[in-house]
């Protein structure tokens, strides 16, 4: 009885070892590739470096392309080994209170970089509210400023 057994066993584990490998190598030869996009829409596009106003600073920086005029972005700086490569930044109109989830009110300005600028959408410039860091891979709340305005810090 243990005989019979024991040739099973050794044809099925021959029979495994050619059968893997190949199943292995067609599923790495079948798999789709990686889906990418040449571009980012517009509204998530950093805007270059051409801020030359700045209108006020504290923690976060508040440019302006010209003096007076032109588009608002918004900036940070952040240390060297501050390594958090999936926070996005969120705009809350109002005083609104935050809990541990984003309000569906918030507005994406974009990635957190501290080397580039993030260009604020018109309608935002003329009422109160705070930004709000927000943790893709952690799905958490990660920094929430104070309620402010960006024409009267």
């Amino acid at each position: 009885m243990i005989r019979p057994l024991r040739q099973r066993h050794h044809r099925i584990v021959i029979a495994l070892g050619v059968l893997l490998p190949v199943a292995f190598a067609l599923g790495i030869a079948a798999r789709q590739p990686v889906p990418n996009m040449d571009s980012l829409p517009a509204n998530l596009v950093a805007m270059p470096q051409k801020s030359e106003v700045t209108e006020w600073e504290r923690a976060v920086r508040f440019l302006r392309e010209q003096n007076n005029t032109g588009r608002f972005a918004v900036g940070f700086s952040a240390p060297k080994n501050f390594v958090k490569p999936d926070l996005m930044v969120y705009w809350i109109a109002g005083d609104a209170k935050i809990s541990d989830t984003l309000p569906n009110a918030a507005q994406l300005l974009g990635a957190f970089r501290s080397s580039s600028a993030l260009a604020l959408p018109e309608n935002l410039t003329m009422q109160n509210g705070m930004l709000v860091l927000y943790s893709l891979a952690d799905n958490e709340i990660f920094g929430v400023s104070k309620s402010f305005s960006i024409l009267k810090p």
